[in-house]
Parts: structure tokens; C-alpha cells; sequence
């Protein structure tokens, strides 16, 4: 290497300024090589000319072509904090140039970081849910554009995102605060986000303050806040580099790793000998007083279910008007086959062979099944609550007539019904690419409630689901992974020949899938047995 040529770390010092995400060690050491290295000006200069003629083309596109077709919304006039915003950028580069013809160093040390909106941007919102809580963030609304540089923050919710060219796509969620640097670069301050990253988008980077992480075709899960960062390895591998340009390390599928203000690190290695997850085999007809009753649903042999009707949700599609009639109108199921009375048991694990344990077999499997259970339970004590969990494919709770819950799959017809619910990709889980979801919170006083579970197959036998519920203001454990462990939500006291599937079911959750619950009497929603108890027909 010549003297003046530049190494792959003097260039990534050039880029990381004109990115806005440079240190001020960094600057120190980037103000001694533009002194000490011409090539290194010239690099400068060169890269801060290509940006200033990218920024004027697009400029010049805009002016002419008035619109951006990729977008759904068309962009409006400019507002007075844009125009500024535009002015401080060009003056920017105009100092650049004129800092580096007089070797003055200056500038090095300017806070600004401004964001020139013209064009298109380097990434568009599809979904937001909450508040932004910074008035110079980005506006963040479905079809917004996002710009280089451009700061991300919101106090509460999520906001899902994908990058033009590379199509990365993001899954940020509160408390959020975050930096999309260049199409290829993110700097995550707080919150969470989650990256699932094609073949286009290898190298996509997510800095934080103790690592850097960099994809090599996957999908990964990072955490920053005051305390440190953390990265999940969901699916692929990445390679992660301290920000002081020691060597990379890599890590692979179910790697898990914690790195603190001091520069300690955890880490952790998911088995993954089997993602089958362990179904309880106890019967499921065992119904007292103390029970919540139910009953299994599904299509008789007999029924002509053609190729075009299994293609779709059939049996979820023809309970809808349960739904919506508050469970009141059971004349959808009149045409399909019941079970014998089943007892709610909670939902845990897979259910692959559950119609056999249920006695509806012989059923016309490629229909699929539903189980609905009903009734009135009482609350442990009075607060707010909410549900978390997911299923595949079916999952929906009603509290008093009215869902309040749905944590089903994609293809369920019960996301036709609009229920609010949030995804935690931070909480990942086997079937859902957005992690665990979660209800909104529920207001409950310690009188009975009605309460009605639908959970189900769209069609064949691998089922398998999770439902959890968290009281406000209760502490719970949680894993090393780092997800409470929410009691299950159960109606009666499992049973002593359940106990040793549940803990198998826990220990492999907690191993293999990063995931978690817990049994706890004091959580239990019991059946009102001063009322008569209410039977499905």
C-alpha cells in the first residue's frame, strides 16, 4: 500500500461522515488523515460532488416530472422547515468544498444533520401504529417517504418500512428512536427492529452504540437502549463487529448475544436438534362443573369441499356470523359435525392429533377444524389486562360477546373481522414472522364475564398455539432471551398427569424457540359456577 492510498478503514471514516453517524473520536482521526493524506481530500471531494449531482437530478426530475411513481401519494409543495432544511444541506457541501480547498477543519464539528427531502427517498412507511414523539423526526404515515439521514422516533406503537433498492424490510417498535443513514445503513439509538433482509439487500447494516451488525442473508432481530444492545438471529447469519475495528465474528440461526455499556458480552446458542413442539396427549372430554365447556367443529365425510373452497379459509369464513352475532346465532353450525363436550385446558404446544383426542373423527380433514369454547368466568381480581400469544392458523377471544383478541395466522379468515392487535417481533415465535402479537389492554371489574375462544386448523393436522395473559402492573420473570413469562390463560388448575407435558413443553420453548410461559394459580379466569353453566348446541 502506497502512502497516500486509503485503506478499507480510512474510506469507511469518509462515508460515515457524509453519513452523519461519525463519533468524535472519529472525527479526530479523520481531521488528521484529510491533513496528513491527499487522496483522502480528493475522496472527499469526489464523494461530496457525486452526492451534490445525485441531489440536483432528482431535483431536476422532480421539477419536471412533478410526481413519483412508485409512490401512492404524490408529494406537495414544500413546507418553510423543508426549504430551510434544503438551503442548510447545499450550504453544507459548499463548506465541504471550500473547508477542503483551504485545509480548514472546522466544519468537522458542526451538529447539524440535516435531511434534503427531493424525490424519492431511500425507503417507504407501509404500516404505522402509534406516535411519533419528536417534532424533527419523520413524518411517519402509510406511503410517507423516508430520506437519508432522517431520524425515527416514536413513544409508543410500531412502524414497518421498506428500503427502495435493497428491499429490507423493517419492523421497528417503542420506544423508538433510530437514524436511517443511506440505503444500505441504519443506526439504531432505542427500540427495537427487526430485518428481514433478500439476496439484494446482503451487507445492510445496523449500528449501535456497542456493535455492529451485518447481514449476510438473513433475518435478525436487534435491541438497543440505555443498558446495551442485543441481537437475535432469527434465520441465516450475520457478522458482528465492534465499532473500534477489531475482527468480525459471526453468528448463525438461534444465536443469541447481550453487549453492555462496559463491553462484556452474553452469549447464547439455541438447540435446534427439532422445532416440533410437544403436544399435550391427555383426553380432552373430560368436562366437570368446574370446566369450561366446548366443542370440536369440522366438515362430515360427506361434504363436497372442492379444490377452489380449500384454496381459502372455508371453515373460519362460515363462523364469521357466530362472531359477529356475538356468539348468539349457532345456525352457521348446523351443517358441520360436533364433538362430544370438550373442557378448555389452555393452549399450549401443538394439537396435531387433537380431533382424535376430541372424538370428532371421522371428519373431512382438508376442511380443517375449529374448537369453540364458551361461558362465564370470573376474573382473579379487578384491572386491565391484555392477551399475547399466536396460532397456527386460528386464535380469537371475545370478552362479554365482543373479540377483543386475535392472534391468528396470515390466512385466517378471522383478520376479515378488524381486530386491533399489536406484533412484538422482538418475541419471536415459530410461526409468525412478526413475533408474538398482543390485544389491547381490557378493563375488567371481578364480576362475570363471557368469555369465548375460537382456536384452529384452515386445513389438515399441524396445528400448534400459545395464549398468554398479562395483568397491568404485575412483575413477571423473565427469560434470558428476555420475554416475561405471562401466566397461561387457563380456567381451572391443570391436572397432575398434565404437569410433567406442560414442563416439557416450557423447557423446550425456553431451549429451542426462545420462548416461555408460566402456571400460576393466582392468574386463573374460573368458570362462574352460581350460574347455571352454559352448554354449546
Amino acid at each position: 500500500m502506497t502512502k497516500n492510498s486509503l485503506s478499507e478503514k480510512d474510506d469507511d471514516l469518509l462515508q460515515r461522515y457524509l453519513s452523519g453517524i461519525i463519533s468524535t473520536a472519529e472525527l479526530e482521526s479523520l481531521e488528521q488523515l484529510l491533513r496528513s493524506n491527499p487522496e483522502a481530500r480528493s475522496r472527499l471531494r469526489s464523494y461530496a460532488t457525486i452526492d451534490t449531482k445525485w441531489q440536483q437530478l432528482a431535483m431536476d426530475r422532480d421539477a419536471t416530472q412533478g410526481g413519483d411513481p412508485w409512490s401512492e401519494i404524490q408529494s406537495g409543495p414544500k413546507t418553510s422547515v423543508e426549504r430551510k432544511r434544503s438551503t442548510t444541506g447545499w450550504t453544507i457541501v459548499a463548506v465541504i468544498a471550500a473547508s477542503l480547498a483551504l485545509a480548514t477543519f472546522g466544519w468537522f464539528f458542526s451538529n447539524d444533520e440535516s435531511v434534503i427531502r427531493t424525490g424519492t427517498g431511500i425507503a417507504r412507511v407501509i404500516r404505522v401504529e402509534g406516535e411519533v414523539s419528536d417534532e424533527y423526526a419523520a413524518e411517519l404515515k402509510k406511503g410517507s417517504e423516508l430520506y437519508a439521514g432522517e431520524l425515527l422516533s416514536m413513544s409508543s406503537g410500531l412502524v414497518e418500512l421498506a428500503f427502495r433498492n435493497s428491499g429490507v424490510h423493517v419492523i421497528a417498535t417503542a420506544p423508538l428512536r433510530a437514524r436511517l443513514d443511506n440505503d444500505k445503513r441504519m443506526t439504531l439509538l432505542n427500540g427495537q427492529v427487526k430485518l428481514v433482509v433478500p439476496p439484494q439487500g446482503i451487507g445492510f447494516v445496523v449500528d449501535t452504540e456497542q456493535r455492529r451488525f451485518i447481514d449476510l442473508g438473513t433475518s435478525f432481530v436487534v435491541t438497543a437502549n440505555s443498558v446495551g444492545s442485543e441481537v437475535l438471529v432469527l434465520d441465516g447469519k450475520i457478522s458482528v463487529a465492534s465499532n473500534d475495528y477489531e475482527p468480525a465474528s459471526f453468528m448463525h440461526e438461534g444465536e443469541f448475544a447481550k453487549f453492555d455499556q462496559n463491553g462484556r458480552t452474553k452469549k447464547r446458542t439455541a438447540s435446534r436438534a427439532s422445532l416440533a413442539l410437544p403436544g399435550l396427549k391427555s383426553p380432552a372430554t373430560e368436562v366437570t362443573t368446574k370446566s369450561l365447556s366446548g366443542l370440536m367443529i369440522g366438515y362430515p365425510t360427506s361434504s363436497r369441499l372442492n379444490k377452489s373452497m380449500l384454496s381459502k379459509d372455508r371453515i373460519g369464513s362460515d363462523l364469521l356470523p357466530l362472531i359477529q352475532s356475538g356468539f348468539r346465532d349457532t345456525t352457521c353450525l348446523e351443517p358441520l359435525k360436533k364433538s362430544r363436550p370438550i373442557s378448555f385446558r389452555g393452549i399450549a404446544g401443538a394439537y396435531h392429533d387433537f380431533p382424535r383426542r376430541s372424538e370428532l373423527e371421522p371428519y373431512h380433514e382438508s376442511g380443517g377444524w375449529l374448537s369453540w369454547y364458551h361461558g362465564e368466568v370470573l376474573p382473579p381480581v379487578a384491572g386491565r389486562y391484555r392477551f399475547w400469544g399466536y396460532a397456527d392458523n386460528h386464535l380469537l377471544v371475545a370478552v362479554d360477546g365482543k373479540p377483543v383478541f386475535e392472534g391468528s395466522r396470515h390466512d385466517s379468515s378471522f383478520k376479515n373481522l378488524g381486530i386491533a392487535r399489536t406484533d412484538n417481533p422482538a418475541l419471536p415465535c415459530l410461526i409468525a414472522s412478526a413475533g408474538f402479537a398482543c390485544s389491547d389492554w381490557i378493563d375488567v371489574t371481578t364480576d362475570p364475564v363471557q368469555i369465548d375462544i375460537l382456536f384452529g386448523e384452515v386445513g389438515g393436522r399441524l396445528t400448534s398455539g400459545l395464549l398468554l395473559i398479562e395483568r397491568e402492573g404485575e412483575q413477571y420473570e423473565e427469560t434470558f432471551w428476555g420475554q416475561p413469562k405471562w401466566p397461561l390463560f387457563l380456567t381451572e388448575s391443570p391436572q397432575d398427569s398434565e404437569l410433567p407435558e406442560l414442563n416439557n413443553l416450557l423447557k423446550h420453548l425456553e431451549e429451542k424457540t426462545m420462548g416461555s410461559f408460566s402456571i400460576a394459580n393466582d392468574a386463573i379466569w374460573k368458570v362462574n359456577t352460581s350460574t347455571p353453566s352454559s352448554t354449546i348446541e
